[in-house]
């Protein structure tokens, strides 16, 4: 049972109208940061022309319950197999979708009340023209259908995420070393001591948008210098994500929704941080070090001080969010996943692709145990 809800997919209506719609759903206090008004008016003011994104609301009678921003797109995979999909808070697109959306979802709606994704999936199965739903970057505490219903099939891509939660700081005063293993209470303490050296460790908040934009501008030149001299991509290569982060910035940043960090020992610069804040949780979502001096640990003492600097601002999650690392593995107090998940209608051509996808690995297992059996 939906208790009564629906699903509804639609033409957006004018900015102004739905920007209201989405702040009086927002003003429940429910769903993440980036289903917010902030990050979605934020992310439609970005997407080029030729993206036509569609209004998908959760509906119980007259009353909408919540809404989100739904980008219909067709692939073809392997060549032969066609599906036309629906993204939810995205588009499909890899090049466009470099902003990486995690705790997806419907503003309004808290994730863990199953009748809105329940609406959404009985939507699905009705629906004459969608044929596969694709939900990215939803937390698995999100009561999404987890099996097969009523022959719509569920695939999910689970990616381990980390959280701290700030109230187990509480009977060490906001300390985080407390609640680290004995190893990682020492590395931390290490690293705080070679940087003390320095001069005091210090974390300042940028507080209006002007201040915000000067430490963005810094962490891109150090995010760019870290990555270029690793060999790996960085995340400002497409300039997508720039132009959204510095309207973000520049636009809601006074109203406390961002979290921009410059953290020194002294005159020493050791990093900054670029987080976001929404319902007492604090989301990492990006960062820069001065990480030169492969004997120091930036990283750690960024972020071991931005953590007990949340606490004691009152909040109460701090989430490292999706992707695994040592820093988040050794201060995290709690794990879960993050999932991309894909339902399909029960379409001929999706099950071959089901069974020539399984067929496939079944045979590069049976090749990988033939070359572990050889001599």
């Amino acid at each position: 049972m939906n208790d009564g809800m629906t699903a509804r997919l639609e033409a957006l209506p004018p900015m102004r109208t739905l920007a209201a719609l989405w702040r009086l759903l927002d003003a429940r206090g429910e769903g993440s940061f980036f289903t917010a008004w902030p990050w979605i008016g934020t992310w439609l003011g970005v997407l080029p022309p030729h993206i036509e994104p569609k209004l998908l609301s959760i509906e119980r009678g007259t009353e909408t319950h919540g809404v989100a921003v739904a980008v219909e797109r067709r692939v073809t995979r392997h060549r032969i197999v066609s599906a036309r999909q629906l993204h939810l808070n995205a588009t499909g697109d890899a090049r466009l979708d470099c902003l990486t959306v995690e705790h997806n979802g419907f503003a309004g709606c808290d994730p863990r009340a199953p009748e809105p994704w329940r609406a959404l999936i009985d939507w699905l199965r009705s629906d004459a023209e969608v044929e596969e739903l694709c939900i990215g970057g939803v937390s698995d505490e999100a009561a999404i259908p987890s099996q097969r219903r009523q022959a719509i099939a569920r695939h999910s891509v689970p990616v381990q995420a980390y959280r701290v939660e700030l109230a187990r700081l509480a009977p060490s005063g906001g300390s985080l070393a407390a609640v680290l293993s004995a190893n990682s209470r020492q590395q931390l303490r290490r690293a705080m001591r070679a940087f003390n050296t320095y001069g005091p460790l210090a974390v300042e908040e940028a507080e209006t948008p002007e201040v915000g934009l000067r430490f963005f501008d810094a962490l891109k030149a150090l995010h760019i210098r870290s990555w270029t001299r690793r060999k790996r991509p960085h995340s400002f290569a497409n300039p997508l994500f720039e132009r959204f982060h510095r309207t973000l910035i520049g636009e809601v940043a006074a109203r406390s929704d961002v979290q921009l960090l410059r953290i020194t020992a002294g005159d020493r610069l050791i990093g900054f941080l670029y987080n976001f804040r929404r319902g007492g949780r604090i989301y990492a979502y990006q960062s820069g070090f001065e990480d030169g001096d492969a004997r120091l640990r930036p990283g750690y003492v960024a972020h071991a001080l931005a953590i007990e600097h949340n606490y004691a601002a009152g909040e109460k999650i701090y989430d490292f969010m999706a992707g695994v690392n040592r820093l988040k593995q050794s201060f995290a107090t709690d794990r879960y996943k993050m999932e991309w998940q894909v339902f399909q209608r029960p379409l001929l051509r999706f099950q071959a692709e089901e069974l020539a996808r399984g067929a496939r690995d079944a045979l590069r297992s049976a090749v990988s145990r033939l070359r572990r059996a050889a001599p």
